[in-house]
Protein backbone atom coordinates (compact mmCIF):
# COMPACT_ATOMS: atom_id res chain seq x y z
CA UNK A 1 0.00 0.00 0.00
CA UNK A 2 2.85 2.56 0.76
CA UNK A 3 4.53 1.72 -2.55
CA UNK A 4 1.11 2.49 -4.61
CA UNK A 5 0.79 5.66 -2.92
CA UNK A 6 4.68 6.52 -3.75
CA UNK A 7 3.80 5.21 -7.65
CA UNK A 8 0.80 7.45 -7.40
CA UNK A 9 2.20 10.43 -6.29
CA UNK A 10 5.52 10.02 -8.68
CA UNK A 11 2.80 9.83 -11.60
CA UNK A 12 0.79 12.97 -10.31
CA UNK A 13 3.81 14.88 -10.07
CA UNK A 14 5.54 14.07 -13.50
CA UNK A 15 1.96 14.60 -15.25
CA UNK A 16 1.73 18.13 -13.67
CA UNK A 17 5.11 18.83 -14.77
CA UNK A 18 5.06 18.00 -18.16
CA UNK A 19 1.57 19.53 -18.10
CA UNK A 20 3.00 23.22 -17.24
CA UNK A 21 5.71 22.62 -19.20
CA UNK A 22 3.71 22.18 -22.07
CA UNK A 23 1.90 25.60 -20.76
CA UNK A 24 4.95 27.90 -20.50
CA UNK A 25 6.40 26.61 -23.88
CA UNK A 26 6.54 29.72 -26.91
CA UNK A 27 4.54 28.72 -29.57
CA UNK A 28 6.12 28.43 -32.40
CA UNK A 29 3.97 31.44 -34.68
CA UNK A 30 3.62 34.04 -32.10
CA UNK A 31 1.00 35.75 -34.63
CA UNK A 32 -2.56 36.35 -34.16
CA UNK A 33 -5.16 35.08 -37.01
CA UNK A 34 -6.88 37.77 -38.64
CA UNK A 35 -10.29 38.80 -37.18
CA UNK A 36 -13.33 37.07 -38.57
CA UNK A 37 -15.57 39.32 -40.55
CA UNK A 38 -19.16 39.90 -38.74
CA UNK A 39 -21.85 37.66 -40.22
CA UNK A 40 -24.76 39.43 -40.64
CA UNK A 41 -27.92 37.27 -40.46
CA UNK A 42 -31.48 38.12 -42.05
CA UNK A 43 -34.20 37.26 -39.81
CA UNK A 44 -36.88 35.94 -41.51
CA UNK A 45 -41.01 36.92 -40.00
CA UNK A 46 -42.83 33.58 -38.80
CA UNK A 47 -46.55 33.82 -39.89
CA UNK A 48 -49.00 34.10 -36.72
CA UNK A 49 -49.82 31.25 -35.48
CA UNK A 50 -53.56 29.73 -36.00
CA UNK A 51 -56.03 30.27 -33.14
CA UNK A 52 -56.96 28.09 -30.93
CA UNK A 53 -60.18 26.11 -30.58
CA UNK A 54 -61.55 25.76 -27.57
CA UNK A 55 -63.58 22.26 -27.77
CA UNK A 56 -64.57 20.54 -24.72
CA UNK A 57 -64.20 17.52 -26.67
CA UNK A 58 -60.44 17.44 -27.25
CA UNK A 59 -59.86 16.96 -23.48
CA UNK A 60 -60.19 21.16 -23.06
CA UNK A 61 -61.26 20.53 -19.25
CA UNK A 62 -58.96 22.35 -17.81
CA UNK A 63 -59.39 22.60 -13.57
CA UNK A 64 -55.61 21.95 -13.58
CA UNK A 65 -55.80 18.20 -11.78
CA UNK A 66 -53.38 16.87 -14.05
CA UNK A 67 -52.55 13.53 -12.55
CA UNK A 68 -55.31 13.26 -9.95
CA UNK A 69 -57.84 10.60 -9.97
Amino acid sequence: MKDLKQILAAAIALCVLSASAMAFEPQKNEQKPPPKGENKVEKREKPPPPPRENNSNRGGNNDNKRGKP
